[in-house]
């Protein structure tokens, strides 16, 4: 039995292994509908969909927290079983390439509870560092963990911060594209727009279940594919792994409005999709694209102004993330900001300092090598990925 200084909740944790998660749905899908920060990436169905494709192989368990029988807090991990001591984390919550926030499911009610409780179970697995990457650094979620670290008397730090955009609901559309979006571009927007419609008939639609959605994400893997993303294989598409993980992730299933596909269709033919997953009252932009034959027409931006219009204009989401790892075109258009970091901590009873400074040393030098060699690539190879980079610019 976990019990936390200072408060009378009593909790139970427990580390379950990837084959229990079945019996854990129910549980796992009512703490995601209390939890005090959304995050669709630890939801049920997306991170079963990654489960059962591309991380298949991975060796992801779980660290949950229960009162009686509901679930108060959870966290996919893995171990880090090579490395020199205090040079690698002992573990970290999990990440993949389709993951951009590892931020725990906390029961909203009880987060203060849940979150000393949680850090606990991590603990009982290694009482050593550990990374949770990619948190919002203000959310409800990472202060209740940092307080609960700071009662314990334990150090942590931040480590690689940037700034995510975020779009809030409220403002009329009009009002934010006066607001936010400079007249040069509103007229840009405009021009292009008239350009694209001398070509046929342009088209906003929107699917969030059925058949529909499935035709939608279908075009998705088709565009993508066709592109730049295609080209170098990165494309979901080119994968049977990456492609299962999209179609699952995306579509079908009774909680198939987990995700939202706005579509740009010209003479009925899609040429740009944006596909946004849903938890709780936010949604998570994590993946768009365009074909490449109209980028002089600016469709990828054409498609972002849609979604902005239906997103203030309808009651679908109260908050959207941007769900990027970086600057990104969006930017311009959604002018909030959310800080995000590598949260690092540690849970040695000893030396807990030291061995936080020594992990954060070590961690910050293998970041810049890794930096400073993609920055030699993309230089030495400039010219021939100057499209493609002009592409990522506008996709996900």
């Amino acid at each position: 039995m976990l019990h936390d200084p200072g408060f009378r909740l009593e909790l139970r944790g427990e580390v379950l292994k990837h084959d229990a998660l079945p019996t854990l749905l129910p549980a796992w899908e009512d703490l995601c509908r209390r939890s005090v920060e959304d995050n669709v990436y630890y939801s049920p169905r997306y991170a079963r969909a990654l489960l059962e494709s591309v991380e298949r192989d991975k060796n992801v368990s779980f660290a949950v927290v229960w009162k009686e029988k509901s679930l108060v807090a959870m966290l996919p991990f893995t171990r880090v079983k090579l490395g020199i001591p205090l040079l690698r984390p002992a573990g970290q919550a999990w990440q993949s390439k389709y993951t951009f926030s590892c931020m725990p499911l906390l029961d909203e009610l009880r987060k203060a509870e849940a979150a000393g409780a949680l850090l606990d179970v991590l603990a009982s697995i290694s009482a050593g560092e550990w990374i949770i990457p990619t948190v919002n650094t203000k959310g409800e979620a990472c202060q209740a963990l940092i307080e609960a670290l700071e009662r314990k008397g334990l150090p942590w730090v931040f480590l690689d911060n940037f700034q995510r955009a975020t779009l809030e609901a409220g403002s009329a559309f009009n009002e934010h594209m006066k607001r936010h979006v400079s007249p040069k571009r509103r007229k840009d927007l405009a021009r292009n727009r008239r350009r694209l419609e001398e070509l046929g008939n342009v088209e906003h639609q929107c699917h969030c279940f059925g058949e529909g959605l499935g035709r939608a994400v279908a075009a998705f893997l088709k565009i993508e594919a066709s592109g730049w993303k295609g080209k170098r294989g990165t494309a979901l598409a080119c994968d049977d792994k990456t492609r299962k993980f999209a179609i699952n992730a995306f579509t079908g299933g009774e909680d198939s409005s987990i995700c939202r596909a706005d579509v740009i269709t010209l003479n009925d033919a899609p040429i740009a999709v944006s596909l946004i997953t849903l938890v709780g009252r936010t949604g998570f932009a994590v993946k768009s694209c365009y074909d490449e034959t109209y980028r002089s027409y600016g469709v990828g931006l054409l498609l972002e102004i849609e979604v902005i219009r239906s997103f203030l204009s309808g009651n679908w989401a109260s908050r959207l993330d941007a769900a990027t790892d970086g600057t990104h075109v969006i930017d311009s258009l959604w002018p909030g900001r959310i800080e995000v970091a590598d949260l690092i901590l540690s849970l040695s009873p000893r030396y807990s300092e030291l061995r936080l400074y020594a992990l954060r040393m070590s961690e910050q030098t293998k970041r810049s090598i890794r930096a400073a060699t993609r920055r030699s690539f993309i230089q030495s190879r400039q010219r021939g990925l100057v499209p493609a980079l002009h592409a990522s610019t506008s996709s996900k």
